[in-house]
């Protein structure tokens, strides 16, 4: 999830502080759902499906990605209820964290959004926040990759604006870690770093019972709290040759004009949501505080 300023060291300097929560955009919402679930649940099934395909996830086993598509372990898909914008992550302690939600709950948004973008016209700037997300990009060299996600675009360019300004307010009240590269918004769609994933020994469930659904108190972090295998810099051991997937897939509709209707702080780690037989059908961060983006 980014480079951040005073990191640990493996050679005795301080270990970088655990991370627990992070700020965002969810995208998931009753209106945006069922696009997201069928775009994603078409691209698992192209890649899983029948028809020539790479026998190889490494440029160095010799893939060159020119003609096949390569075979990824469909546990790299992110889940349609963990999408979402970072904005940025944090180190809260409980006291930390309730003056961060109080402050993202007390947000002036109003005055934010008009002026997210001096040169959106009135009437758009009074609309909902829209965006889409079209095509796929490599995090890396797309020869030898191990993340690839969709990039958001609205049409009143108010986005980036409002998600740079909101992330600027956060880091000088100091609940954001800083970080010294520019806002990357993304959604990822592929992570190899979850293709490896087990099941804990002490992993256990929480029901719901309106749903017949449970979610899971496995955490997709390290043992000390960090996001594994985010960002520019992510180490992840499976790497591939992404060149045919992001050619194929570069006009790819993920979500057209969904809305966006908040910002929220999630904790660290989605949780998974299984049904009643224990099968694994989504996932989902846990959002301790959010406000509402009201046009």
């Amino acid at each position: 999830m980014g480079r951040f300023r005073g990191g640990a060291s493996r050679h005795g300097a301080p270990k970088k502080p655990a991370l627990t929560h992070f700020l965002c955009l969810p995208l998931v919402n009753a209106s945006s759902k069922p696009q997201l679930e069928q775009a994603l649940e078409t691209f698992r099934q192209d890649l899983t499906g029948a028809g020539p395909r790479a026998s190889a996830t490494s440029v160095e086993a010799g893939n060159d990605g020119s003609n096949f598509l390569p075979i990824i372990d469909t546990k790299a898909l992110r889940p349609t209820g963990a999408l979402h914008l970072t904005l940025g992550v944090m180190s809260l302690k409980e006291e930390q964290l309730i003056k961060a939600a109080n402050c993202l709950q007390n947000l002036d948004l109003a005055s934010i959004l008009s002026e997210a973008s001096p040169d959106a016209n009135q009437a758009g700037a009074r609309e909902d926040l829209r965006i889409s997300l079209r095509g796929l990009e490599s995090m890396h060299d797309v020869r030898k990759t191990s993340i690839l996600y969709a990039a958001p675009t609205d049409a009143t360019n108010r986005l980036y604006p409002l998600c740079l300004a909101v992330q600027k307010f956060f880091e000088a009240e100091g609940f954001l870690l800083e970080d010294d590269r520019k806002l990357k918004l993304h959604a990822t769609i592929i992570n190899t770093i979850y293709a490896k994933a087990r099941r804990k020994p002490n992993e256990k469930s929480v029901i719901v019972p309106s749903t017949g659904q449970s979610i899971s108190s496995h955490s997709e972090v390290t043992s000390d709290g960090d996001p594994r295998g985010h960002g520019p810099n992510a180490n992840a051991p499976l790497k591939f040759d992404a060149r045919s997937i992001v050619e194929k897939y570069k006009g790819y509709i993920w979500a057209d004009s969904i809305v966006l209707d908040r910002i929220s702080i999630c904790e660290m780690g989605a949780k998974k949501i299984t049904d009643s037989s224990g099968e694994v059908v989504d996932a989902c961060y846990t959002e301790v505080a959010s406000i509402k983006l009201s046009a």
